[in-house]
């Protein structure tokens, strides 16, 4: 095979993936919406395969004489609530990415805070470091409350943040074909 011939796929992978991050940016409300139905859609077939897994196990230990199949029913309990969930992530795709937003901001909030603890603990350390921790202690608190306030907002920005870092990609995989020994 060529060689210029097997550098198309990455090429293609390249165009595509900054294509994608050049649509994050501009469209993130959008995206959102679509990874949330994508997501519920997920959530949905693995929901109604669990419950079809768990009649058939039911089914097997019955005829293979084990009796009940003791703490099966978990699989059931599982596979109803994942189900449900999907349901509502159809219904309410950007419910997806706005919990997203407020796991990231719980996180945030608490390794702030916990950081900001240790820089008040540690002794005699006043200078420029601890300065900075402190700094970056309080700046992790603020964002981790940003998003707690407005999910819908740090969502948005999550996701175009997620745009200009596809974009970053597709270049590097386009620029690091381009300038192989030829």
């Amino acid at each position: 095979m060529d060689k210029h011939i097997a550098r198309v796929p990455k090429y293609i992978s390249g165009f595509v993936t900054a294509l994608a991050g050049v649509f994050f940016i501009l469209y993130p409300e959008t995206v959102s919406g679509v990874l949330g139905l994508l997501w519920g859609i997920v959530l949905v077939v693995a929901g109604i395969a669990g419950a079809v897994d768990y009649v058939m196990s039911i089914k097997q230990f019955r005829e293979e004489g084990y009796g009940n199949a003791a703490g099966a029913e978990i699989v059931l309990v599982y596979s109803i609530i994942i189900t449900i969930l999907g349901i509502v992530f159809i219904f309410k795709p950007n419910l997806v990415m706005q919990l997203l937003s407020f796991v990231i901001g719980v996180f945030f909030l608490v390794d702030g805070i916990v950081k900001l603890r240790h820089g008040t603990l540690v002794p005699n350390t006043k200078d420029l470091l601890w300065f900075v921790m402190i700094l970056l202690s309080l700046s992790l608190i603020v964002a981790g409350l940003a998003l707690l306030i407005n999910p819908f907002s740090g969502t948005i920005t999550v996701i175009r943040f997620a745009g200009i870092a596809f974009v970053i990609s597709g270049i590097e995989s386009i620029a690091e074909e381009s300038w192989k020994k030829r």
